[in-house]
């Protein structure tokens, strides 16, 4: 009983790490006293690499913009970016993005582009004023961009698109549990690591731990690195001897 209580206690922890927007703060909310001296609270190690989302255009309103690219951010645990710019097929990838989309006006292109070895893709906001169309077709882009070709998930919105109009056909702007292993194998590949949230003693053994913040991550930071003060005595092999 001891232990379910831990781990429920460990589990919400969690949950409120994943929420923090401090990275190296121990989230200490609804942790009981028992719990903290235990773990030390939960930590998150901030992975390498990030998407950027690259606006050039006014049709679609930023802050649409952002509530899609925090969702996305969320669900795979990496870190995202929306910034003003521009696109150039010359020279399109951001200097510092791992993978970029691109966020056009243009009714000369066409919906898309996606030039996924590149690590880079483009949405045109042409006919995508509907909210839900716009993030259906975000969602397509940096899926094909990433790595997710298709979803057998009839929710998936990695349906068969031929116009703007197909968009309000699709049943969800979610990546789907059977997109996300392609995505992150890719992101990988190109660069892009998840976030780690872990308790402050898991970390410690890890070697990825922040300095302590308080009594509890101090004990269990001098204990996890302690030096043993006396030798470790091994006893020696013994055979018996047949008589």
């Amino acid at each position: 009983m001891k232990k379910l209580i831990v781990c429920a206690a460990v589990f919400a922890a969690f949950a409120a790490a994943g929420e923090s927007k401090d990275a190296s703060a121990p989230a200490h909310r609804n942790m009981p006293e028992a719990v903290l001296k235990k773990t030390g609270g939960i930590v998150e190690r901030k992975g390498q690499g990030k998407v950027v989302i690259v606006n050039c255009q006014e049709r679609i309103a930023e802050p649409l913009i952002k509530e899609r690219t925090e969702r996305l951010a969320r669900l795979l645990k990496c870190a995202f970016e929306v910034r003003k710019g521009a696109w150039e097929m010359s020279a399109p990838n951001a200097a510092d993005a791992n993978i970029a989309i691109y966020i056009v006006d243009d009714p000369k292109l066409p919906m898309s582009l996606v030039a996924a070895e590149s690590g880079w893709g483009v949405v045109n906001a042409v006919g995508l004023e509907s909210g839900e169309r716009f993030s259906r077709q975000l969602t397509r882009v940096f899926a094909l961009t990433a790595g997710a070709m298709c979803s057998i998930n009839i929710h998936s919105p990695m349906q068969p698109v031929s116009k703007v109009e197909d968009l309000d056909k699709l049943l969800s702007d979610n990546i789907m549990r059977d997109m996300i292993d392609s995505i992150r194998h890719n992101m990988k590949a190109r660069g892009i690591t998840q976030n780690t949230v872990s308790s402050y003693l898991r970390a410690c053994e890890q070697g990825w731990a922040p300095a302590p913040t308080n009594d509890y991550q101090k004990a269990i930071w001098e204990k996890v690195h302690a030096i043993p003060t006396e030798p470790i005595k091994i006893k020696p092999e013994t055979k018996k001897v047949k008589e």
